[in-house]
């Protein structure tokens, strides 16, 4: 049988110890630190893990352990900055299709480890069953993160979605916690009953604002290293999969040509769908004047290369590079199945998958900014997006596990920088009534 494998990361001692009190001289105990565990299916490169990393190092980690487990992991550009911050690594099966194969190691490291907190960071009801062992464990925290609002599309995808809806069924009440990026994301994860029981907390996808700030001269630096000097660039990053849609986004870019010849389209990103698109390119006459640039540590500065931003994805939680993306003043278009939740610029633009490509040109190739570039960032923190603020609100969650505090909700945050995020705030700035996506319209 295949055992857990962790991979190397810094130790550290948390034994209890004792300090001497400085007026009696007692004898006082230091309580071990919080041990959490933050899991998810798949551990690669993707807007979890993106989440994940971005949430943990700028988390102040004191008084906390924390580990990353996932059922199967791959290579990923968030693991060593994470694995520098102490975080340990522990692979279970390294399938992730060999479901009781991971439950049996997921329950047997709950055993040894012996968490106080289970953060589960997934996008399908069976791997709910997680918070279910938790339980069963004693652990007294369980959070259930939702981060996406549907499945991709598959031969499997009927006997998925049936599992998943039975599975969120039995065991959306396994756990303690309901967190999700978007109302959509919620709805999709948690049962009705759970959702009117406990109702869910709204975790924005924060992100490091003051990296995203522009910087008009690494642009020209970057535009310049790339050949896109008097180039019109149409950017997109998130790995290359039916969920993202990039097929779609080569044909509206082949579209675009034909009207502005000086653009080009820039690709940034991995995964199975590439082969298929560098086909598709080339069917269409465009693979010339399209970069396919692979995965990068360097977004930000991609990003200040581009001109407009396009997301034309099937489905998504909350995305986090669309959330970079305005923060490093792009405009922008995405599909109308991206949660209105992300528009943080009055210019952001939704358009329907149903519309063809010509008029996704067409409003690509007119799409006006949000002003000033270098204001951007500051609009991304006055939203909430701050993953300072976050990592801080995730924190006091944590330590609820030994009595620092209760597990509350951002709007009770206004003494945080960046003011609060809750449901009634987005309700505001998209219109939506939330209550009809799992939260209570008090929230």
């Amino acid at each position: 049988m295949a055992d857990i494998t962790q991979t190397p990361a810094p130790q550290k001692d948390t034994a209890q110890t004792e300090i001497v009190g400085k007026k009696d001289n007692a004898a006082v105990p230091v309580p071990e630190k919080v041990k959490v565990c933050c899991f998810c299916e798949r551990w690669e490169s993707g807007g979890i893990e993106s989440f994940l990393c971005n949430a943990l190092c700028h988390m102040d980690l004191s008084g906390l352990e924390v580990d990353i487990v996932a059922a199967q992991m791959g290579d990923s550009i968030f693991t060593a900055p994470l694995t520098a911050h102490g975080i340990r690594f522990y692979e279970l099966s390294g399938r992730q299709n060999s479901v009781l194969e991971n439950h049996r190691l997921f329950w047997k490291l709950l055993a040894e480890r012996q968490y106080d907190v289970v953060h589960l960071n997934i996008f399908h009801g069976l791997s709910l069953c997680y918070g279910f062992l938790a339980r069963q464990a004693g652990i007294p925290v369980r959070i259930a993160h939702s981060h996406n609002s549907a499945l991709r599309k598959s031969r499997a995808r009927p006997l998925k979605l049936l599992v998943h809806y039975i599975s969120r069924g039995l065991f959306s009440f396994s756990v303690t916690d309901l967190w999700a990026c978007s109302g959509m994301a919620a709805k999709f994860l948690f049962s009705k009953k759970a959702l009117v029981s406990k109702d869910f907390l709204f975790i924005p996808n924060g992100i490091d604002v003051e990296r995203f700030q522009f910087n008009a001269s690494v642009r020209e630096k970057v535009r310049e290293e790339l050949g896109l000097r008097n180039k019109y660039v149409i950017g997109n990053i998130g790995r290359l999969c039916y969920q993202k849609n990039q097929e779609f986004l080569i044909e509206i870019f082949s579209e675009l040509l034909r009207g502005r010849p000086e653009s080009c389209l820039l690709l940034v990103g991995a995964g199975e769908a590439e082969p298929m698109l560098r086909k598709k390119a080339e069917d269409l006459g465009v693979a010339g004047a399209s970069i396919f640039y692979g995965t990068s540590a360097r977004v930000e500065q991609l990003m200040w290369a581009m001109d407009v931003f396009v997301m034309p994805s099937r489905f998504e939680g909350l995305p986090v590079t669309g959330i970079e993306a305005q923060a490093s003043g792009l405009p922008c278009v995405f599909s109308d199945a991206v949660t209105q939740e992300c528009r943080i610029c009055g210019s952001t633009q939704f358009i329907s998958l149903s519309e063809p490509a010509e008029v996704w040109a067409e409003k690509i190739s007119h799409i006006c900014g949000c002003g000033n570039r270098e204001d951007a960032a500051s609009a991304a923190q006055e939203a909430g997006f701050s993953i300072v603020d976050v990592a801080l609100r995730i924190k006091k969650s944590y330590l609820r596990a030994e009595g620092y505090g209760r597990s509350e909700d951002f709007s009770d945050h206004s003494d945080l920088p960046g003011g609060a995020v809750s449901l009634q705030v987005c309700r505001e700035r998209t219109g939506a009534d939330l209550s009809q996506h799992g939260g209570h319209s008090g929230r």
